[in-house]
């Protein structure tokens, strides 16, 4: 495992980062930046973990890099930061059977891992992506809810029913979204929620919609919650030619501001490199 105590410290925000992103596979540029380390680090990184080179890149699957954090999170000393921050990114990131069920077992108390503080925070996490990926539902939701009555325990839960992989919840919580009237903090996690990166197909019809939206959430909406949406609601899991086409032709508008046409930009760009991932991925298999 690395011994680098920045890397360590780094991963849970890299994995955050890396929930955002749709393609299936990162690329060392971008664990370079997520890390903050140099090109030689992140190589010998990326071959600890499995990664492989394609073309002039080394890419790795986001289900090796949940392997990794599994391994972690049973190696890391027992109570430390460490060990908390592997299991929060785990959290964040499990896709297997396997995984899943070890979540749902340190949330349901069937399992306990040395050390491992299962505390109201780190509940909601693990239920969320249980949520996410369809292995709870809204009684679960409620049950946590009842448990933890706070304002926080609210947000947890709007942004796990957003998380919901079904096309009703995803509806609800775009309506309520784009109803301008929530909390910020409740906007924010119910956004998080929506946008879920595992909910690609789900998340697809949205992308029409953001693009014919944002300019006037950008004029009527406040300034942070309006920047917030413009970063945050932008369609990255929809990975495709005719996305980067509709981001384009919303950029190109006259009207458009120089401040959202640059999150616009970022946005686009994030999704041509997804989408030259993917290209390169299936050339090489």
């Amino acid at each position: 495992m690395p011994r680098s105590p920045e890397w360590l410290g780094q991963v849970p925000d890299a994995l955050d980062a890396l929930a955002g992103l749709s393609a299936p596979v990162v690329d060392r540029t971008m664990l370079e930046r997520l890390l903050g380390v140099h090109r030689r680090a992140a190589i010998r990184l990326m071959h600890r973990l499995g990664g492989y080179q394609s073309g002039r890149t080394f890419l790795i699957e986001r289900e090796q890099l949940a392997a990794a954090l599994r391994d972690w999170l049973q190696q890391a000393e027992p109570g430390s930061d460490h060990q908390l921050a592997f299991a929060q990114a785990l959290a964040d990131v499990a896709t297997t059977p396997a995984d899943l069920d070890l979540l749902a077992r340190l949330l349901d108390g069937s399992t306990a891992i040395d050390g491992l503080a299962v505390d109201t925070e780190l509940r909601w996490r693990l239920l969320r992506r249980l949520v996410s990926r369809g292995q709870a539902g809204p009684a679960q939701i409620e049950a946590e809810l009842g448990r933890d009555r706070t304002d926080a325990g609210q947000r947890h839960a709007a942004a796990s029913r957003a998380s919901i992989p079904e096309p009703a919840a995803k509806a609800a919580a775009w309506d309520q979204i784009m109803a301008g009237t929530l909390p910020s903090a409740t906007f924010r996690a119910a956004l998080g929620g929506f946008q879920d990166p595992d909910n690609d197909e789900l998340l697809a019809p949205y992308a029409t919609r953001f693009f014919d939206v944002v300019a006037d959430v950008w004029r009527d909406w406040g300034s942070d919650m309006a920047q917030y949406f413009a970063e945050n609601a932008y369609p990255v899991t929809v990975i495709s030619q005719q996305a980067l086409d509709d981001a384009t032709a919303s950029i190109g508008r006259g009207d458009l501001p120089a401040p959202l046409r640059r999150l616009l930009s970022e946005g686009r760009d994030d999704v041509a490199r997804a989408l030259r991932n993917r290209q390169r991925d299936a050339q090489s298999s």
